[in-house]
């Protein structure tokens, strides 16, 4: 109801260049709105690494560390995270360019991915990782929302009509894709791992220590890389093409 009654929808000329679509015209709209399907791509990627990591870490903190009594601590660091990341993201917004926060971000990830990988079962330092790796990922997930909202002005430019509904809809398929396929990597890795059952800390093998390892650093790390490879060079809808567009199609609507 806040979110709502502070609220005001934008009503202008570009706004009202719309039209209804089809089944068949959604994937049309997707396909040929090509900073929409780059952006795409990298954010699927980006996101299925970290619900693994997420959906992972409780099994560290009980088959590695054996601590999952301390595991309540994720909950408070990564809440606070959360609420500071999103409270300094205009701020960051007014002194750096979406790319540079987006790249930043990722380095500070895998920054905190080294880490974990020597934490070993020391609690600190396994709390030093998680601030490392969670607090970007709302900054970044930010930086995702507000590129996907930028191409649909870019869609609109590009195709002559805007499809705002379809493209808006993209980034929420995307995290119930990423979810649904980071389930089942997390339960194949859990089993490969023998993380399963009653067993304990002192029953997982080198080998299976080794394969959890493959699914929770080294597997993520490899998608965040790509991603931001794709984002870095796929991905150039800035902010200042962004209002070029946005003034283009003002103009090109005022002429009609």
């Amino acid at each position: 109801m806040l979110t709502a009654a502070g609220t005001k929808e934008e009503d202008n000329i570009v706004r009202q260049n719309t039209e209804k679509v089809g089944l068949l015209e959604v994937f049309k709209v997707v396909g040929k709105n090509d900073q929409l399907m780059w952006q795409a791509i990298s954010y699927i990627m980006f996101a299925l690494a970290y619900v693994v990591t997420n959906s992972l870490l409780l099994y560290y903190f009980k088959y590695v560390m054996g601590a999952d009594s301390k595991f309540y601590l994720v909950g408070i660091f990564t809440a606070i995270e959360g609420m500071v990341a999103v409270a300094i993201f205009p701020t960051l917004t007014k002194f750096l360019a979406r790319r540079t926060i987006f790249f930043s971000g990722a380095v500070v990830m895998l920054a905190g991915y080294v880490l974990f990988m020597v934490a070993g079962n020391n609690l600190p330092v396994v709390l030093t990782a998680v601030t490392m790796f969670f607090m970007p990922y709302p900054i970044m997930f930010l930086v995702v929302l507000m590129t996907i909202t930028d191409s649909v002005e870019y869609g609109q430019w590009k195709l002559g009509t805007r499809h705002e509904s379809v493209t808006l809809a993209i980034r929420p398929l995307l995290d119930k894709l990423a979810g649904a396929f980071a389930n089942g990597v997390v339960g194949f890795a859990a089993v490969v791992a023998g993380m399963t059952g009653s067993a304990k800390p002192s029953d997982i093998t080198a080998q299976g220590l080794q394969l959890f390892k493959v699914f929770m650093f080294y597997g993520p790390m490899i998608l965040i890389v790509i991603s931001v490879l794709i984002y870095w060079r796929k991905v150039t809808l800035t902010e200042t093409r962004h209002a070029e567009i946005v003034a283009e199609l003002e103009e090109r609507l005022q002429e009609k």
